[in-house]
Formats: C-alpha cells, structure tokens, sequence
C-alpha cells in the first residue's frame, strides 16, 4: 500500500508543472529569515564596503538548517497540495454521468461540423484547381502579349533603322541635287 502512494506522489510530482527551484526557494526563505541583513544594508550610512560589513555583523546566527527544514515543508505543503487536488478532481470526474460529456445530441453537432468542414474543404480545393489554371492562363496570355510586344519592337526598330537610311539617303540626294543646281547656274 505504501509503494503504491509512493509511486503515485512520484509520478504526480514528475507530470507538475515547473515549480520554483529548491534552491531558488531556499535563498529566498534565508533572506526572509534573515531580513536585518537586507534592512541594515539600505539603513547604514557610509560607502558600499562599510554598509556590506555591517549587514553581515548584524545576522547574528545563520539558521541554516531551520531554514532547510521551512523549505522542504514548503515543498512538502506544496506537493501535497497539488496531489490532493489532482485526486479530488479524478473523484469528481468518476462522479459525473458520460453523457455530459459527449451527449447524442452533442455527437450529432461534432459530425455534423466535420461533414460541413469537409464540404468546405472540397469546394476550397475545387477554387484552388480553378485558380491555379486561371493563372496558368494568364501566364500563357501575358507571355504571348510579351512576345508580340517584343517583335513588334523588333519591327519598330528595323523601321526606324531604314527611316534613318532614307533620310541619310535622301539627305545625300538633296545634296547632290543641290550641287547639280549651284554647278549648273
């Protein structure tokens, strides 16, 4: 019988929550034990190293082990506390009928919600597929409309090129034209 309490105090312990350090709790309880060293510390005049020397002549025992001995019944209060909690909440639970927590009307709600999640999650795939060949779609479009774009620059730019060498051309003729007209006069 008392390896069975034993082993459900170890095994609640272990599933706890991280509680306050042994040893964190223990400075903490020495320092509250011994809070003259903290208010003479703040309350003495003078520099750092005369206030440090007086805080530590005014402790004048160290309960050391007094202290141990409040900080594992801290634990201790602390320890049982929570295992009688846990168990008086397992007591309750086998106390209470199953059918408030999982009703038939309730069971009927949850199927429901999942066959309307899963109608909702085949449209959406359907909207996917049909997004992603629009876009496919438009990919298509807008490199065709680039590809013409860039032939008809092509285009542009052969015909600005011959417009340059006809006017370079016509230029030259003109000047020519106007030289057969100077020589002639």
């Amino acid at each position: 019988m008392s390896t069975k309490i034993i082993k459900s105090v170890l095994i609640f312990n272990e599933n706890q929550k991280i509680a306050p350090r042994f040893l964190l709790t223990y400075v903490l309880i020495w320092l509250f034990w011994h809070n003259q060293l903290i208010t003479t510390f703040f309350t003495r005049g003078g520099d750092l190293l005369t206030r440090g020397n007086a805080a530590l002549a005014s402790v004048a025992d160290n309960h050391y082990i007094l202290v141990f001995f409040l900080t594992c019944f801290f634990f201790g209060l602390r320890l049982g506390y929570h295992f009688l909690k846990q168990k008086a909440d397992a007591l309750m639970e086998e106390g209470k009928p199953t059918e408030t927590y999982a009703g038939s009307d309730q069971g009927l709600a949850k199927t429901e919600d999942i066959k309307r999640l899963m109608t909702m999650i085949s449209e959406l795939k359907t909207k996917l597929v049909t997004s992603k060949e629009r876009e496919e779609r438009a990919i298509k479009e807008k490199n065709v409309t680039i590809s013409k774009f860039l032939s008809l620059q092509a285009e542009l730019d052969d015909m600005q090129a011959d417009n340059t060498l006809l006017e370079k051309s016509n230029e030259a003729l003109k000047a020519q034209l106007a030289n057969a007209d100077h020589l002639a006069l």
